[in-house]
Order: C-alpha cells, then sequence, then structure tokens
C-alpha cells in the first residue's frame, strides 16, 4: 500500500483503522523502552505478512485525534537503529520506507511497509507478551497477531507459492530471451 495524501485523508476523515492501517500516539526511538520497540518490530511483522502491505501512522490517536509528533521526535528516527534492532526479531528484514508528512499543520511519521518480497516474515526470537520465535504474525480485526487459523496460514502460504511461481517464470522468461541473443549473434 504506497502513501498517497489523498489516502492519509481518506483514512483519517473515515477514521478507522483497519488491516493494513494502524495509527500510534508516539514515536521517540529515544525514549522508547525495550517493550515498545518489539512492539513495533510486530507491528511491522504483522503488516509485511499482508496482501499489499500497509502503513504504520504516527501522531494519530487510536481515537482520530492528530497531536502529530514534534522535532525531538522525528530526530529520533534512524534507519539504520530500527533495522539493526528489528533483525535481531524478524527474519527476513521487512521492507519499508520513512515518510514525515505535514497534515493539518501537525507533522506525521509513516512507515509504508511493503508486502513481504518472497517470503514471509518470520519471528526469529521470543520476547514475552509480545512475540514468540517461530511465530509469523499478521493483522486481523485491525491488531497485530499471531496466525492461529488454518485459513490464515493458507491464505499467507498461497501468497507466497504466487510470488515464488512469478520469481520461476520470470527468471524462465530471462533464460529464454538470453538464449534467443544468443542464437541471434551466432546464427
Amino acid at each position: 500500500m504506497k502513501y498517497t495524501p489523498e489516502l492519509l485523508q481518506k483514512v483519517i476523515t473515515e477514521g478507522h483503522e483497519d488491516n493494513h492501517i494502524d495509527f500510534k500516539q508516539e514515536f521517540n526511538w529515544h525514549t522508547f523502552d525495550e517493550y515498545r520497540k518489539v512492539k513495533l518490530a510486530k507491528h511491522i511483522a504483522a503488516i509485511s505478512n499482508m496482501p499489499d502491505g500497509g502503513m504504520l501512522i504516527f501522531g494519530i490517536s487510536d481515537k482520530k485525534e492528530i497531536s502529530g509528533l514534534s522535532t525531538e521526535d522525528l530526530e529520533s528516527v534512524d534507519r539504520t537503529w530500527i533495522d539493526q534492532y528489528i533483525s535481531n526479531y524478524l527474519d527476513p528484514l521487512p521492507r519499508y520506507t520513512i515518510k514525515t508528512i505535514e497534515y493539518e499543520n501537525k507533522r506525521l511519521l509513516i512507515l509504508e511497509i511493503e508486502e513481504f518480497e518472497s517470503v514471509p516474515t518470520i519471528c526469529i526470537k521470543d520476547y514475552p507478551d509480545v512475540l514468540r520465535a517461530g511465530g509469523v504474525y499478521h493483522r486481523q480485526h485491525a491488531s497485530s497477531m499471531l496466525i492461529q487459523d488454518a485459513n490464515s496460514m493458507r491464505d499467507l502460504i498461497e501468497l507466497a507459492v504466487k510470488k515464488k511461481k512469478e520469481e520461476l517464470l520470470s527468471s524462465i522468461e530471462d533464460i529464454l530471451e538470453d538464449k534467443d541473443h544468443t542464437e541471434g549473434a551466432w546464427g
């Protein structure tokens, strides 16, 4: 799911979180304790395992109150620190972009999380009451949670198989295209 000003306006106007959008009131990497950092990793993993990914939007409460973030909060955002931290808990590291935007004279932080590339994001380390090693997380009923039902797991497996199939077909096409170019040069 790609951020656009129109999408943000619609999400805020309709005012509800869903399986692709999650509001968070605060973000300050320097003041976040271990628990909050691990919760962030959980949300990133869950959204990356959803078709089309989604967004974490910081500076908006669950009740749709727009508080924005301070300059200090925004200066605490360091992609390297975040990646290093969440890579202790997740494999593969989800793909995401970080954006700072203005909305109603407030600054918001958006983590735009892409759908996993070829294999789902899996938790590799326990954190009590938040993450379980070997667990696969997704979004259900606007919450980040461990996949616990067969249908959700089947949907995730189908998405992964579809991605692998597309990757394989693309590789075959590349090989055939290279063969055609090689034969043309010698023909």
